[in-house]
């Protein structure tokens, strides 16, 4: 099979190693002069794995499994810090405990006064705190050279400054480049992020992917007054750990755009203030050393789109992986090519790919986190 993969991020090249790994014939396309350029390489490299929902677990527990045997080991991807998470009511802290044991974590309610004691910085806050053991700060150059050396070492052909203009079914199959070269192909897997949406209504299919802008910044304050990582979620959501010397937080904004490389907003600043207030108000004043924006996609329901599209023989979508892309982006993709490539499948991969699939009904309009 001569298989297409449109994307060179954590979903393009899991998709592609997996394939290569299969002894298919994988040629990757990435519009950009190198891979992983985009979301891939501009969040926050939180490992945090506690979506009370049925597919980050499972394909959580998996991405880490495969990226430990990819690199021998697991520090060489992901170091381990733990994590403080905060969350209104005792309700939505027995979902986070559930979601927690299933993506292979564990979170365990705290009292507020340890939380404040391993993070100095937090606010007067009534929120329920919970340790996170497991919770970490993942590498992605690492993760993301890692996938790149096994699709090589499988075969595949990896290009960069390769965009796609078009994709043609008939009366060939084959995807036409900006200069004009054509590359023809058996099976088709869109996994181009933000322009994954674009990709699939050229082809008639519409998976309801929206493209979201979010905020990322590194402020001039004290990594030992952060303390951890630590994510406030519900309607004032923010998060925060140390960096380089300084504290990385995001005001968890959301905003639809149309796929770019989005420049930070001019009101940044605000939005970090505003999420801060009440979270860590000792920061509000603390000097911005840099801010970026990043691009998460989402289909309407916030679920994966994943698998061969029914609608269209020898297509298929790795997609709509939100915020948690490199979380479970890399068994997303190795899944993805499992199914594309017919091979049998176990129960809890049958169920994942049924959850996510590419033609399920969706909401007319993008779902609330």
């Amino acid at each position: 099979m001569r298989a297409l993969v449109i994307g060179g991020g954590i979903a393009g090249l899991s998709v592609a190693s997996a394939l290569a790994e299969r002894g298919h014939a994988v040629t990757l396309l990435e519009a950009e002069p190198a891979l992983g350029t985009h979301s891939s390489a501009r969040n926050a490299q939180i490992w945090l794995p506690v979506d009370d929902d049925a597919t980050t677990g499972p394909l959580a527990r998996r991405s880490a499994a495969r990226m430990t045997a990819l690199l021998g080991e697991e520090a060489a991807w992901l170091r381990r810090t733990g994590a403080l998470a905060l969350v209104r009511g005792e309700t939505e802290a027995a979902a986070m405990a559930r979601g927690a044991a299933r993506g292979g974590v564990e979170a365990r309610p705290i009292p507020m006064a340890e939380a404040r004691a391993r993070c100095p910085a937090l606010g007067p806050l009534e929120d329920e705190a919970l340790e996170v053991i497991g919770a970490g700060v993942l590498d992605p150059h690492a993760m993301l050279e890692a996938l790149a050396r096994r699709a090589r070492a499988g075969g595949a052909t990896l290009r960069t400054g390769a965009r796609v203009q078009e994709v043609c079914l008939h009366p060939r199959r084959e995807a036409r480049l900006s200069g004009g070269e054509r590359v023809a192909f058996d099976a088709l897997v869109i996994a181009a992020g933000a322009w994954a949406g674009a990709l699939g209504a050229g082809l008639g299919l519409d998976a309801h992917l929206v493209p979201l802008r979010r905020h990322l910044a590194v402020l001039e304050a004290s990594p030992a007054e952060a303390g951890t990582i630590v994510w406030r979620f519900g309607d004032e959501s923010v998060y925060w750990r140390p960096e380089s010397g300084g504290v990385l937080v995001s005001p968890c904004d959301e905003v639809a755009l149309a796929p770019c490389l989005p420049a930070p907003a001019d009101d940044v600043a605000e939005r970090l203030v505003a999420a801060l207030r009440p979270a860590a108000p000792r920061w509000i004043d603390a000097p911005l050393r840099t801010a970026w924006a990043c691009l998460r996609t989402y289909a309407h329901d916030r679920e994966l789109v994943l698998g061969p599209d029914p609608r269209l023989d020898g297509v298929a979508w790795v997609a709509g992986l939100g915020g948690r892309g490199m979380t479970v982006g890399v068994a997303a993709g190795e899944l993805c090519a499992r199914a594309l490539a017919g091979e049998p499948l176990d129960d809890e991969s049958a169920a994942l790919l049924a959850r996510a699939r590419p033609d399920r009904a969706q909401p007319s309009g993008l779902c609330e986190p």
